[in-house]
């Protein structure tokens, strides 16, 4: 099974990758190298790492154990190296801590910070295989040094470094070169930033060192799948990498997508407030254009005030031609009026009068006193002669006839002239109403005048309604373009699927035989309730202790310990079984008893790696521990550096 994972090349993932994505397998091909996805064959042959002495000098500070540091460990090798002493805190950890320090370039925690400038000069041997190298810090306090090659007693400088940044990219560069391992990149989202996180030997050389308190199996993190990534680095699992920058992709694309469409979604509602401003702003600028008069009505209307003034001046005018005819009909009504009235008074005084004189019986005459005598008084009287002059009186008419007819008279000359004063009336009404509606209508037309005279305002309206008619067009089209997701996502989740199609049998495989290991050793650890172990893909460690399944964060810290070791150990020896790999066989592991394991459980532990030491030969095993019988009964003198009592290593 392993060797069919092992014959699928690049060109059989790309065209895999074409037919399930349904992309030609040039897009393949160009969507995978603009994400930094390649997939490049590495055969992961593993290389074998061996500490060979270890020398720093310094001058230690403090009131207590003050004075010059001078530590030298020489003919280091493989198998099980303890580092002992009487007491905790003299120096055990430190030990480890420089030689990690001398390995991937990072003080780090390694070396507590209170010793930073205890240490002048670390020199470090090591091989690789069958090759000698040495880090020479020359200046431990300003990290200035050299890498050197060693073949024999020649010594030739790989490269140097003047700073403690330039040290670490120099031991990064070197063990990721030499052991074939691939810079693991994941990707994070802090706040609104996407960022990528590169991964070097810095963090992969996590896997050389056993904790205290251990909380992951492999490494020391377990956030976004990267412990998995660093066991499959270790276990020699094909394409590996490319499933990493895979990932990676496709994180940094979804959350790219994620920001663009919080970013979309945020000025969408910008947008809609802003149409919603704009729908508002248009209807009152449509009301205010309502309001506003346009010029032809206006001229329309000046129209028709001129044809009112027109039609007020003829009715006007007209009447002022009739009204000399009704002034005279109406002092012709008058005089006739006052005629008739003075005939009928005439007639009553006349006939007052002649009552007055038909009276009188004068007894002379008033012109020669001529007396007259009774005689002539019946004579005249008889006779009706006027008794002076002695004219016949004539007969006198019917005067209620005749004063009848005078009032009539009156009568019919007041109903004339009440004709002629209500025609005159209603004449001089009709004159001053048709100068008012004269009035009326010449003061429209100036207003009307002043109105076309000066600017309406109006077309300022309208461009200002166009204008914004036309940002709530681009506003709504810009809403409705929403964000599509990027076509390279369908190419990257095919080729996430391919390449764990394609390295998945091999994998199963490999951790198949692992688990069986990991039981092995964890059992020889001194973990016998174990009956069974299951590595599963994500790193989980499934046990059985003869109940329901458990794993491995549940354990105790002691049990944790050992059973990180198995595990580290059992990639180890399947490394070596299958002749893949990239662990290079060195374990640090510190203080491995300090936390709930019990002294049998220790003398398993150390004894079994003892016992690992002979059957994986290349693995070299440092244990910093507190002395104890364990210690003496396992791991021979001359493979110890122990600091007795109150003593300190270094």
């Amino acid at each position: 099974m392993a060797d069919e994972a092992r014959r699928i090349d690049a060109g059989t993932l790309l065209a895999e990758i074409a037919t399930k994505s349904g992309r030609p397998a040039e897009d393949v091909r160009a969507a995978l190298t603009r994400h930094g996805v390649f997939f490049r064959p590495s055969l992961a042959v593993p290389k074998r790492l061996c500490i060979r002495s270890l020398r720093f000098t310094g001058i230690k500070q403090g009131e207590k154990a003050a004075g010059p540091i001078d530590f030298t460990w020489n003919d280091l090798g493989p198998g099980l190296w303890a580092i002992t002493s009487g007491r905790n805190l003299r120096g055990k950890s430190t030990v480890l801590g420089i030689i990690r320090w001398c390995l991937n370039g990072r003080r780090g925690d390694a070396v507590p910070g209170e010793m930073k400038e205890w240490f002048h000069t670390v020199e470090l041997g090591f091989t690789l295989d069958d090759q000698g190298y040495e880090v020479e810090i020359a200046d431990a306090i300003a990290g200035t040094g050299t890498l050197w090659r060693v073949d024999g007693s020649t010594k030739r400088s790989l490269a140097s470094f003047a700073s403690e940044d330039e040290f670490e990219s120099t031991m990064s560069d070197f063990f990721m070169g030499q052991l074939g391992l691939q810079l693991i990149v994941s990707h994070a989202v802090q706040g609104d930033r996407s960022i990528d996180q590169p991964h070097d030997w810095v963090w992969l050389s996590g896997a050389l060192v056993i904790e205290p308190n251990p909380t992951v199996l492999f490494g020391a993190v377990a956030t976004g799948g990267l412990a998995t990534r660093m066991m499959q680095m270790y276990l020699g699992v094909p394409w590996t990498s490319a499933n990493n920058d895979i990932v990676a992709a496709q994180g940094r694309l979804q959350n790219e997508a994620r920001q663009t469409t919080a970013a979309f979604d945020r000025t969408r509602e910008r947008r809609q407030a802003r149409i919603k401003e704009l729908d508002a702003e248009i209807t009152d600028l449509q009301s205010r254009l309502k309001a506003l008069p346009l010029e032809d009505d206006q001229r329309a209307e000046l129209r028709r005030e001129s044809a009112k003034f027109a039609e007020a001046e003829k009715r006007r005018r007209s009447a002022l031609m009739l009204l000399a005819s009704i002034e005279a009909d109406l002092e012709s009504a008058k005089d006739a009026h006052a005629r008739a009235r003075r005939d009928l008074q005439d007639f009553k005084d006349s006939r007052a009068a002649n009552y007055v004189f038909r009276s009188l019986e004068p007894v002379c005459c008033p012109r020669c006193d001529e007396v007259f005598d009774e005689v002539r008084r019946a004579e005249t009287r008889n006779d009706h002669i006027c008794l002076v002059c002695g004219t016949p009186e004539e007969p006198e008419a019917d005067p209620g006839t005749l004063e009848e007819s005078l009032k009539e008279a009156v009568a019919d000359a007041e109903l004339e002239l009440a004709r002629q004063r209500q025609r005159h009336e209603a004449l001089t009404k009709t004159i001053a109403d048709a100068g008012d509606a004269m009035d009326d209508a010449e003061a429209a037309c100036r207003v009307i005048q002043a109105r076309l005279a000066a600017p309406s305002g109006r077309r300022d309206v309208e461009i200002d309604i166009l204008r914004k008619q036309a940002q709530r067009e681009e506003l709504a089209k810009e809403d409705a373009a929403a964000p599509s997701p990027n076509g390279d996502l369908g190419v990257l989740k095919a080729a996430e699927e391919v390449t764990k199609e394609a390295y998945r049998p091999l994998q199963d495989d490999l951790l198949s035989e692992v688990s069986g290991l990991i039981q092995d050793y964890a059992v020889r650890f001194g973990v016998e309730s174990l009956e069974s172990v299951k590595l599963l893909g994500n790193t989980n460690l499934r046990l059985h202790k003869g109940g329901p399944p458990v794993y491995f964060g549940k354990q105790t810290a002691g049990e944790r310990v050992r059973l990180k070791v198995a595990a580290t150990l059992a990639i180890m020896k399947v490394a070596q079984t299958r002749g893949l790999g990239r662990h290079p066989g060195l374990l640090l592991i510190d203080s491995p008893g300090a936390n709930e394991m019990v002294p049998q459980d220790f003398d398993r532990l150390i004894s079994g790696l003892a016992e690992l030491s002979g059957e994986i030969p290349h693995l070299q095993v440092l244990v910093a521990a507190v002395n104890s019988e364990t210690i003496q009964n396992h791991v021979p003198p001359e493979r110890r550096r122990s600091a007795a009592g109150d003593e300190y290593l270094w």
